[in-house]
């Protein structure tokens, strides 16, 4: 059979292009396509483009166009390939994206088929030498990555200043009072419903989360970007960190143990994520402190749909997913921790790491934290792709929101 084509889009919304059978215009081929080994369906060329006709191929009904589900990051499309039905023939050869390459030329793929930083790397250690050697990372600075790549997870003692914190929590109380225009929380009450709204204190000490404080204040992105974090995000993104989306909390929130890369989607790299966890006031025990799973962010993934690391668009998986985390520490020997920080103590974890809110034994005490989720320079969330918002960079630091202009 000789087969003649062209593959005209392949983005993140649709594969379309033509192909048609040179021997018999009138027999219809079908596609199918997949992303690495799942299914995702079936593409007819059979649509009518009038500059086919107009170019005598076929006759002008070969076209073909499929819409590929949501939330498929741009990083995995270079894994989609097409196979005519009932055939071995593959039109896109499949891509492993997150392939480095070692200096005797040998491929070295990260543990994740999503990609990942250099710190994901099975030679993780062997590259942590060399940058130590260039001069590029300092002793002390190694230590903390070495902790980093073995635990999942990084603490930053006192890495914002007690007076800046003070100012902060100042400057966020009168937020409550007086909202700066924009400014918007995520919050379930009254009624249990979520809803984006602007802040009221009625929803202050409830289930709510103050939305990307950074975009307004001056105060918080200094605090954000500390210069012993942006020291250490930088190191282990091998590029300047971009801030992307930022939660206050007043209390400890009644989160279960989870993984970041099931909801805050890097479009670019699912995998070029970590966050900070920023202590506003002394951590008490039965304040919902932070929990986590050491090590668990070397855990084997779980697949939303046999493909994705995203749980949009698979709500019925969610609970299976969050089950698979408890069950994946029991296999595997990990052991659970918890962040009794001090005010102004900085906790950095990696994307994959389990981790969510302790029992709240003590209703009545609060727990101040700034949350913050980062990704390289180079990369962009999932948000970006429809919200092109005014980014800032200050103090090494880009920052950006999906909520407006920032500063």
């Amino acid at each position: 059979m000789q087969l003649r084509g062209s593959l005209d889009r392949v983005d993140s919304e649709f594969i379309e292009g033509w192909i048609t059978c040179a021997e018999a215009p009138d027999l219809k081929v079908v596609l199918e396509v997949w992303l690495g080994g799942n299914l995702l369906g079936h593409a007819a060329a059979d649509r009518f483009r009038a500059d086919l006709a107009e170019s005598d191929i076929g006759d002008g009904h070969c076209a073909f166009s499929f819409k590929l589900p949501s939330f498929i990051p741009d990083s995995q499309l270079n894994q989609i390939k097409l196979k005519l039905v009932n055939t071995d023939f593959l039109w896109l050869p499949e891509k492993l994206p997150g392939v480095a390459v070692a200096t005797n030329g040998t491929a070295i793929a990260t543990p994740s088929r999503f990609g990942g930083l250099w710190i994901d790397r099975p030679d993780w250690i062997d590259r942590l030498a060399e940058k130590v050697r260039a001069g590029e990372i300092s002793d002390a600075l190694s230590v903390g990555i070495f902790k980093f790549c073995r635990d999942g997870y990084y603490v930053i003692p006192g890495a914002v200043s007690e007076t800046l914190v003070a100012s902060l929590n100042e400057e966020l109380d009168q937020a409550w009072k007086s909202p700066p225009p924009g400014l918007l929380v995520e919050t379930f009450e009254p009624d249990g419903v979520m809803k984006y709204v602007t802040p009221d204190q009625a929803y202050r000490d409830g289930r709510t989360k103050l939305l990307d404080f950074y975009a307004h204040s001056a105060l918080a992105r200094k605090a954000i970007a500390a210069p012993r974090v942006i020291e250490f995000l930088s190191a282990i993104f091998d590029d300047k960190p971009k801030a992307f989306q930022g939660l206050y909390f007043q209390r400890g929130s009644p989160q279960a143990i989870h993984k970041d890369t099931a909801y805050v989607k890097v479009d670019t790299n699912p995998l070029a994520l970590a966050a900070t966890w920023l202590a506003l006031e002394d951590v008490s025990p039965g304040t919902g402190e932070l929990e986590y799973y050491i090590g668990s962010h070397r855990a084997p993934e779980f697949l939303f749909g046999g493909y994705s690391k995203w749980m949009e668009g698979f709500a019925d998986e969610h609970d299976a997913f969050l089950q698979s985390l408890h069950d994946d520490a029991r296999t595997l020997g990990h052991v659970k921790g918890s962040f009794l920080a001090k005010k102004g103590d900085v906790l950095v974890w990696h994307a994959d790491l389990a981790h969510g809110d302790s029992r709240v034994t003590q209703p009545d005490r609060t727990r101040r934290s700034l949350v913050t989720h980062f990704t390289a320079a180079e990369e962009e969330p999932f948000y970006r792709r429809n919200s092109r918002h005014e980014q800032m960079e200050a103090d090494g630091c880009i920052f950006v929101s999906q909520y407006g202009d920032v500063g």
